[in-house]
């Protein structure tokens, strides 16, 4: 296998995620999903790193000779992420970028594992989306709203507007540092450049994607063609 590695850190490790597909989790569009019906909850864990691009490619090729998160941990080295230093800060990113692929189905995993470069990215940030419920409803609300206004280019204010707005509602929003909120900031905005979302000037841009992965993404409910702008 031909990794090509070499992203920053990465935040705090995380539990084994099921199967690629799982039935439970293709239910769900976010983690924190209640079976009483409340709303999710917000995870804001994304303070580090980007969108993994090169890494999610190559930790979805691992997934298929074993079918298996928990074997991906164990058969893919820490010394994968070059550049991170400790070994734990390694594992943590690998972790990190598995529980954000392993929102993908599998149709969707086969697919980031051999298609080109447009829908991969395309295929990371929905995945990223689909973990971080905040993401979805900034590219929702924001992306395509300046897509198709032909608006002014996204501002770092517009998502700490989003972020006040649900402070409202959630406390786990409302109760985020200040710190926080500038790294979460940050780290989007890196997110939605390297996905070539949004150019430099933080001008709204679309993808174009090719025809068999946008058949697989308007057969699945939640997060997908919406969080792209244009392509919905």
């Amino acid at each position: 296998m031909n990794f090509r590695v070499d992203m920053a850190l990465a935040k705090a490790g995380i539990e084994a995620a099921p199967l690629a597909g799982d039935n439970a989790r293709a239910r769900k569009d976010f983690r924190g999903y209640s079976p009483m019906g409340a709303e999710p909850v917000y995870r804001m864990s994304f303070t580090v790193g980007g969108l993994f691009l090169h890494e999610a490619r190559d930790l979805a090729r691992a997934w298929f000779t074993c079918r298996n998160w928990g074997q991906v941990r164990k058969q893919v080295p820490d010394n994968l992420f070059v550049g991170t230093g400790r070994p734990d800060s390694a594992r943590r990113m690998r972790n990190e970028v598995i529980r954000r692929i392993s929102r993908l189905e599998e149709a969707e995993l086969s697919h980031l594992a051999e298609c080109g470069m447009t829908d991969a990215r395309a295929l990371v940030w929905i995945a990223t989306c689909r973990e971080y419920r905040v993401l979805a409803d900034f590219a929702r609300e924001t992306l395509q709203d300046r897509y198709r206004g032909f608006g002014e280019p996204v501002r770092p204010v517009d998502f700490d507007r989003l972020l006040d707005d649900l402070g409202l509602t959630h406390p786990e929003v409302a109760n985020l540092a200040e710190s926080t909120r500038k790294r979460l900031r940050s780290v989007a905005f890196r997110m939605m450049r390297e996905a070539e979302l949004i150019d430099a000037a933080g001008r709204v841009q679309t993808l174009h994607l090719g025809a068999s992965l946008l058949e697989l993404l308007r057969r699945r409910p939640g997060p997908g063609l919406d969080c792209i702008p244009g392509a919905g």
